[in-house]
């Protein structure tokens, strides 16, 4: 259950994230600073709050909460088929596939990722995240399919926070897009934050987070719906903000082929999720320092579309 309360800010240089988890104790700092991450909590004409951000004493302040009662729960061990690609005493890498959300939330309570997790490692996960997010370091969207890295131990799950903040973990995507990019290689370097027209979205506002993300060109099609020329795109992130690729590419006049939230009504591909998934990641472990390299082929259904995009079926 949500409830949306209206607050007035009454105390001087304090950031918004610690004064929100005094007036609110039921609810973590973490699951505050989760919230105004989200879009969930808004203060007068700021459109783009963020938890470090100290207001003005008289601030009117909007918080949209999930009740704790259905907020804090414990997720349960739930049986699912997992494609492991690797798996040591710290960490796992999986090919997550489409329709498969990541972690709990309000509007998934089970049949997430870590669920499956819970049950396949019998609860040896980190928890430094929170009980919903148990082992996960790095997120992929619901209908993003491909690796993903899962840390069994708290130890394990800072050291690769840190090679995160580092920018020591590559990650590659493979998209297939609409247009022809100008040039086979470009830089996007866009801040990106909540769509201030539409709180679902992301977009890329002057007062986002930095956002950074490299692409190269790996084939052009001559298909097209409206005559619309498509290519294959390879994509790697140097920051990790919410739905990156998708608005980086979209605001490039690159917008993913079926894409429902960026692309909305834009094409008529008819797939199954947007055509995107995590195809590669490399690291080197953090404590027996092996340089780990993994790389996945794509998923039927992007196969699919490069054929149909090939003129092949």
């Amino acid at each position: 259950m949500q409830e949306s309360r209206r607050i007035i800010m009454d105390e001087k240089a304090v950031r918004i994230d610690k004064w929100l988890a005094m007036k609110f104790p039921e609810f973590s700092r973490s699951q505050i600073t989760t919230a105004i991450r989200e879009g969930n909590i808004t203060a007068g004409n700021t459109i783009n709050l963020k938890p470090k951000d100290i207001l003005p004493p008289g601030t009117e302040i909007i918080v949209r909460l999930i009740n704790n009662d259905s907020f804090e729960f414990e997720p349960q061990p739930q049986t699912m088929p997992l494609d492991i690609i690797y798996e040591d005493q710290d960490l796992i890498v999986l090919n997550k596939p489409i329709n498969l959300v990541v972690h709990p939330g309000a509007a998934n309570s089970d049949r997430t990722l870590v669920n499956g997790l819970l049950e396949y490692t019998k609860g040896n996960l980190s928890d430094i995240n929170g009980k919903q997010r148990r082992g996960i370091i790095h997120r992929l969207d619901k209908d993003t399919s491909g690796l993903i890295l899962i840390a069994k131990n708290n130890k394990f799950h800072q050291a690769m926070q840190d090679l995160f903040k580092k920018r020591k973990i590559q990650r590659i995507y493979r998209a297939l897009v609409w247009n022809v990019p100008k040039s086979p290689k470009g830089t996007i370097d866009a801040p990106i934050g909540r769509d201030p027209l539409n709180r679902t979205k992301m977009a890329v506002i002057p007062d986002g987070k930095s956002g950074l993300t490299y692409f190269s060109l790996l084939s052009e099609f001559n298909y097209g719906i409206n005559h619309t020329p498509a290519s294959e795109l390879e994509v790697e992130l140097y920051t990790g903000r919410t739905h990156q690729i998708r608005v980086h590419l979209a605001y490039i006049n690159l917008p993913i082929i079926g894409d429902p939230l960026y692309n909305l009504g834009r094409d008529k591909f008819d797939l199954p999720a947007q055509a995107l998934f995590a195809a590669k990641l490399k690291f080197e472990h953090p404590f027996s320092f092996e340089k780990l390299e993994f790389e996945i082929e794509a998923p039927a259904y992007y196969k699919q579309a490069v054929m149909r995009l090939s003129n092949q079926l």
